[in-house]
């Protein structure tokens, strides 16, 4: 070991000869191979091999706490060239976790700006192999720094911090629910900082919590979910953000999350209430207008309620108070330019709420909607109507003598394609009933 110079060069087959050495005797001379390793680390900076990266994982392998005096120089070489010497890293790791708590944080941000699949296992291998109460607090160090820079990646914290969950035992979570409630605020707010966002990130964050909450208990979950909301409020992008959440949470949890449903219901009535469009002419319509973040916020509170409303399987959530102050507020966004989510969650209302009076009630005001002198209305008012038929079944029997007036106006409608649905409708109400329609139109 004394005659390795950093400075000069080695003949072919060095390092693998060095490796086999530490491998059958690196135990017995501990000194000499730490001298190597010190040497194979100044050569990582300047001469990198295949063969060279593998002898430093086995010296770190076999050494173990002794490379110690090592570290910072591996580090920080390796640091330098991620893509390439991502193994060294991870054999620092996997051998040494105890000592490494001051390089987390650093080694994320770097990783952060490479990222791509070949540095997962090393996401793996930090998330599985540090401890909880270390790995935490460098994540928070890690997401200020992302977050603060023009453009960043969370990719590697979040595969990091997904690993890092499901290794550990929900015990240890709940001891360090603090710090985990923490690093999702911060992760949360990247739509609310980013300028350069993009939706699959957020939807990693997302996935990532969602991880979390299948470790909470109901009364652990709870507060964390009213901590999000109220942050919230703090601006329209961190609603999307929560309504986005809340989507993803409502079709993972089912059934579950109307558990928690009262906590977000008069918020979620309140966001779509603001998404509801300004009045329209004709001309605006036709221009098929997208209001972009408001549009999103749309979506997303429609999916959370519709989610809410089709895994309602014991027809609790929706009762008749509820009902009346929701009919009205999605009625209002039957102007949207899109329906794509409105129609599933309008349409599953009055079917949640499992009442023939409702029923009638809906009936008659979506109906009554059809007298728009918009094409474009009518059109989404028919659409609608067509899937609150399909999903009401053999129940439509009981509303077909009040809906025969607006069927029979709607077949003379002046725009092709409302004409159109409204044959549509007809025949599904034919099938529906097993007769024709013929007598009564």
């Amino acid at each position: 070991s004394s005659g390795i110079n950093a400075e000069w060069p080695l003949r072919p087959g060095t390092w693998k000869v060095l490796d086999l050495l530490v491998k059958k005797i690196g135990s017995k001379y501990p000194e000499e191979f730490v001298k190597v390793l010190g040497a194979a680390a100044t050569h990582l900076g300047n001469n990198p091999s295949d063969e060279l990266r593998k002898c430093i994982c086995t010296c770190l392998e076999v050494l173990s706490v002794r490379c110690v005096a090592h570290l910072p120089d591996l580090v920080k070489i390796s640091i330098g060239n991620l893509q390439d010497n991502s193994a060294v890293l991870s054999a620092v790791i996997s051998t040494v976790p105890q000592f490494t708590s001051a390089y987390i944080s650093d080694i994320l941000v770097a990783m952060s700006k490479v990222y791509s699949d070949n540095l997962s296992k090393l996401s793996a291998e930090i998330g599985g192999g540090i401890k909880l109460r270390v790995l935490l607090p460098a994540v928070i160090n890690a997401i200020d720094t992302l977050l603060d820079s023009s453009a960043h990646d969370l990719r590697a914290v979040t595969d990091t911090l997904r690993k890092c969950i499901e290794q550990n035992v929900t015990h240890d979570i709940k001891n360090q629910v603090t710090d985990i409630n923490t690093i999702f605020v911060k992760l949360l707010s990247y739509r609310d900082t980013t300028t350069s966002f993009t939706q699959e990130t957020e939807d990693e964050v997302i996935s990532c919590f969602v991880g979390l909450v299948y470790k909470l208990t109901e009364k652990e979950f709870l507060p964390l979910l009213v901590r999000l909301l109220e942050w919230s409020n703090g601006s329209l992008e961190r609603s999307i953000t929560f309504y986005n959440l809340s989507a993803h949470l409502s079709d993972k949890l089912q059934g579950l999350f109307l558990l928690f449903s009262g906590s977000i219901y008069l918020n979620l009535v309140e966001k779509l209430q603001q998404c509801k469009p300004p009045v329209q002419t004709e001309e605006f319509t036709s221009k098929k207008v997208k209001l972009s973040s408001g549009s999103d916020l749309a979506m997303y509170t429609l999916k959370t309620l519709y989610n809410m409303l089709r895994y309602d399987t014991a027809h609790g959530f929706i009762t008749a108070d509820r009902f009346d102050t929701l009919l009205p507020v999605l009625l209002d966004l039957i102007t949207l330019p899109d329906i794509t989510h409105l129609t599933p969650a309008l349409a599953h209302l009055p079917i949640a709420a499992n009442s023939d009076r409702l029923w009638k009630q809906f009936n008659f005001q979506i109906l009554n909607q059809s007298k728009s002198l918009l094409p474009t209305v009518r059109q989404n008012v028919v659409s609608i109507y067509k899937e609150f038929i399909i999903k009401l079944g053999q129940d439509y029997g009981v509303l077909l003598p009040d809906s025969l007036p607006f069927i029979a106006e709607l077949l003379e409608d002046s725009d092709p394609t409302v004409e159109e649905i409204t044959h549509q409708i007809v025949k599904t109400i034919e099938d529906i009933t097993g007769e024709s329609m013929d007598q009564y139109l």
